[in-house]
Order: C-alpha cells, then structure tokens, then sequence
C-alpha cells in the first residue's frame, strides 16, 4: 500500500559567493505516494553478500525520468537509489527503488 509521500532529488552545480562549483541536490519530482518497506528475509542475507548496503526499498507508479542517479528523499531521511529502478514484471505500472541510506 502505498501510503508515504516521497520526493526524488536530482543533483545540479551551483557557484558559491566565491566562485566555487558545488553539488547541490534540488527536487525533480515531489510528492510522489509510495510504499516503504524494510530489507528482510532472503533479501536481507543476498545484500549483505554484496558490496552495496541497501537499508529499504521504496515502490512507486511509473515516474518517467527517475534514474539511479538520483535520491529519494523519504521526511528527514535521504537516501541513495542502488542502481536503476526495477520495472517490476516489465508492465510500466510499476518500480522498485534499493536504497541505501546517506549519512
């Protein structure tokens, strides 16, 4: 069920007062409902096998644009998307986010 606001974020350059070049991250799409669920079971043991810690995974309708290069951004937390989005049964209804979480 998906019953939490999430925003993507996608990072851009900006120029400080002095010049300097810097990463900042700005919306791209906000407020898109979602499902949030733990990595449990199975798939908790397959990525601790892997180098990528992945903390939750987040599930969405079809987002055109979203990429693996962007966050997702869940209240206060941000997190980092694992890879491309995963169109779950290839029907674009449906994707599927591995996150790690940004400290």
């Amino acid at each position: 069920m998906r019953r939490h606001r999430v925003d993507f974020l996608v990072k851009t350059k900006e120029t400080d007062e002095y010049g300097e070049k810097k990463d900042v991250w700005i919306p791209f799409k906000e407020k898109v409902w979602a499902s949030k669920e733990p990595i449990i079971g199975k798939e908790f043991y397959t990525a601790l096998t892997t180098d990528q810690k992945v903390d939750a995974k987040f599930s969405t309708g079809l987002i055109h644009g979203v990429t693996g290069e962007m966050r997702l951004q869940h209240g206060s937390q941000i997190y980092e998307i694992i890879g491309e989005p995963l169109n779950i049964k290839d029907r674009n209804m449906e994707f599927l986010f591995y996150c790690r979480l940004v400290e």
